[in-house]
């Protein structure tokens, strides 16, 4: 995952698209997608940003209830700092300190640097989760018998 706390160009004059999308795919799929994505943005194209997990689990250990909080404060105006978006979650730095830095690992937080602090913010409008459940291919003819 791209690491948030490297020089790159501010997070001002980067296009956001507007949806980040959290899926499901195999490596393969999330590959093609994100192969899609950057193609997208560099012919200017409105694409949604794609965060992928090969599976369910992966998606349970990264949203905590406490993580989804977190993202709905930040959605609703982003934060002077860490500490003051601690302060109005009711929750130490340090957890929220931890919590913002695994969301920006994956993209989903980014910073702006303002002096010392990192100012975290979500530049996208909604996230939406597209999970797709199938029945295992078992091979067999699963229709019921006449």
């Amino acid at each position: 995952m791209p690491d948030a706390n490297h020089d790159g160009p501010a997070p001002e004059a980067m296009n956001f698209p507007e949806t980040l999308r959290i899926t499901i795919a195999s490596g393969e799929e999330a590959f093609d997608d994100a192969v899609a994505t950057a193609s997208a943005a560099e012919e200017d194209e409105g694409r949604d940003a794609v965060v992928s997990f090969e599976n369910a689990e992966g998606i349970r250990r990264l949203l905590t209830d406490r993580r989804l909080e977190l993202l709905r404060s930040l959605m609703g105006e982003s934060a002077e700092s860490i500490t003051a978006l601690a302060n109005r979650l009711d929750r130490s730095y340090s957890v929220v300190h931890d919590d913002v830095e695994v969301l920006a690992e994956y993209g989903i937080v980014q910073y702006r640097r303002k002096g010392q602090s990192k100012q975290p913010f979500v530049p996208y409008e909604r996230i939406e989760f597209d999970v797709t459940i199938e029945a295992p291919d078992t091979g067999a003819d699963t229709e019921a018998p006449a």
